[in-house]
């Protein structure tokens, strides 16, 4: 993998093919192979390090106590430190959140951990309508600034940590919000639009909550 890393930085991503990096390597291609199916493996794997590295940043700054804002503030930075020296391999990181092999499910899932955490720990508590939901919705929303970043070519990618900087008190001042139930209505239609997936989930969980309702009336 680290032969990779040197490949991609000299050659380019594209002229790097897996035998160029066999080569490098000193190993017989399929030997290299056994390892990795593809380059784009390879990247796969790099990018759940850095999630990893994420991950691992964001530890000592998640403390209990901090606002959303802050939290919020925290996972997007340690985001960008992490993956800023494999900018260049933006697009491809982008092609690994994409798709829906194993390596996606295994970045999700940190990804996650991550926003629990953040969401578990800001004080005060997030509106608990939406706190089981609103994990999945920061993870969306980080994506968001993800993609911004790996396009971003302003030096240093000024504009990411602009990005951040002012997105992360509107999203925690929108979690406060919901607390009314029009602006919590506005929160599950924006992550049903963004995310299919919880769609169904959201209608189904409603049409428990109205049933139990007129249970207990009746």
């Amino acid at each position: 993998m680290a032969t990779a890393l040197d490949c991609f930085a000299i050659e380019g991503y594209r002229a790097s093919s897996m035998r160029v990096i066999a080569a490098n390597a000193g190993v017989a291609l399929s030997h290299a192979y056994y390892y990795f199916e593809s380059k784009e493996d390879i990247v796969a794997q790099l990018l759940l390090n850095l999630r990893n590295e994420q991950l691992r940043l964001c530890q000592d700054g998640l403390d209990e106590g901090n606002t959303l804002e802050t939290n919020i503030r925290i996972v997007l930075e340690a985001g960008v430190q992490s993956l800023a020296p494999y900018h260049e391999f933006g697009p491809a990181f982008l092609k690994v959140l994409l798709s829906g092999e194993h390596a996606n499910e295994e970045v999700t899932k940190i990804e996650l951990m991550m926003w629990e955490q953040a969401v578990g720990g800001a004080r005060p508590l997030p509106p608990l309508g939406i706190r089981r939901d609103l994990p999945r919705f920061l993870l969306l929303v980080a994506r968001q600034v993800f993609t911004a970043w790996a396009f971003d070519q302003s030096p240093e990618q000024r504009r990411s940590h602009t990005l951040i900087k002012n997105l992360a008190p509107v999203v925690a001042k929108f979690a406060v919000l919901c607390r009314l139930p029009v602006v919590r209505s506005l929160f599950e239609d924006i992550l049903s639009l963004i995310d299919p997936k919880t769609a169904g989930k959201m209608e189904t969980d409603h049409s428990v909550s109205s049933a139990l309702k007129r249970s207990k009336a009746s």
